[in-house]
């Protein structure tokens, strides 16, 4: 059984003959809400959506992040770094989501729980799994989000979880993200020369963030990347045409282009990207796969994105929902009694 602390930080226990503990973390946890599921980094999603395709049992629980848990002696223990995503097996400590996707295939990948990277196929398609694998994690996509707040004009109609008050509260929050690291290396010295990196890096990625040219660059790279993903999937022949990314498989490279496309959808980046005719395959591809099991599984539903977004927000936030609630449901009542 696997059990994850969901919100940012993710502490996985699976038993499989042998005890296993995963931890998984935004490395943008400082800087967001406190338990807040509907936030956590496309790494995250990553992970759970591969527990999913592999048929891991897990149990989920919340923990609050933004308390800088994570520099917690008992966290620090797990990875002395204070670095996330991590998986902790034994002794052994293994991090980024990558390496641990790696670690469950070459651990998880036999009876019940099917391979992500297929071994049977063929050397031209593991090769073309891996390929697409490493050009899509490469896309910066925190960057890509929190440039979309200060540039919307990029976004159309940004839906669920990234509505006005979540856009707001990110952006500020991503203005104060490198002084909280730095506060965090004063209260770890023996990591302070980390974090302190870390600071610096984010004082980067905000001015790409802030700047619009350097923005504008970040979604070149990433239209280029799903430009060789139209091409792959136009070259499907008709006897292909159930196959995914790759192959006839759901793949490694699949649930990263899938997490990829739900969050550039959420964003309101998909007509900039591929609605209106501009990627076709991809426009297809993306209403297929959201058919699928284990992005059910993986994404929450707009209801709990909401009703996440509520708990976690001052009793101002939850007054104006609440009255919202009551004209929405006013309106329902005078249609159906119409």
């Amino acid at each position: 059984m696997l059990y994850v602390l969901v919100a940012v930080l993710y502490l996985v226990t699976l038993a499989e003959n042998r005890w296993k503990q995963y931890c998984f973390c935004d490395v943008t946890a400082t800087i967001l809400p406190a338990n807040n599921t509907m936030l956590r980094g496309r790494v995250i999603d990553r992970v759970i959506m591969a527990l999913h395709e592999k048929k891991l049992p897990y149990k989920e629980h919340v923990i609050n992040l933004t308390k800088g848990e994570q520099f917690q002696p008992w966290f620090l223990r797990i990875n002395p770094r204070g670095e996330v995503p991590v998986l902790k097996d034994g002794v052994r400590v293994i991090p980024d989501s990558g390496r641990i996707l790696d670690y469950l295939e070459d651990n998880f990948s036999n009876g019940d729980t099917p391979r992500l990277i297929p071994l049977d196929q063929g050397p031209e398609i593991r090769q073309k799994v891996l390929q697409f694998r490493t050009v899509i994690d490469h896309i910066p996509a925190g960057t890509v989000t929190m440039g979309s707040f200060f540039h919307p004009e990029f976004c159309q109609n940004p839906k669920q979880p990234f509505i006005q008050p979540v856009r707001k509260a990110l952006m500020a929050a991503e203005k104060n993200s490198a002084d909280v690291l730095r506060m965090h290396a004063e209260r770890n010295p023996e990591i302070q020369d980390i974090l302190l990196q870390k600071a610096k890096f984010q004082e980067t990625k905000h001015a790409s963030v802030t700047d619009k040219d350097e923005y504008k660059k970040i979604l070149n790279q990433v239209d280029s990347v799903l430009s060789q993903v139209e091409k792959e999937l136009q070259s499907h022949t008709e006897d292909q045409e159930n196959w995914w990314l790759c192959s006839d498989r759901f793949t490694v490279a699949d649930i990263g282009l899938t997490i990829l496309l739900d969050r550039l959808n959420r964003l309101g980046l998909e007509h900039y990207f591929w609605e209106d005719g501009k990627k076709p395959h991809i426009s297809q591809y993306y209403r297929r796969v959201q058919q699928r099991d284990s992005y059910k599984k993986t994404i929450p539903s707009a209801l709990s994105l909401v009703k996440m977004f509520i708990q976690t927000q001052a009793p101002l936030i939850v007054g104006v929902v609440t009255a919202m609630t009551v004209v929405v449901g006013g309106i329902y009542y005078y249609r159906k009694n119409k």
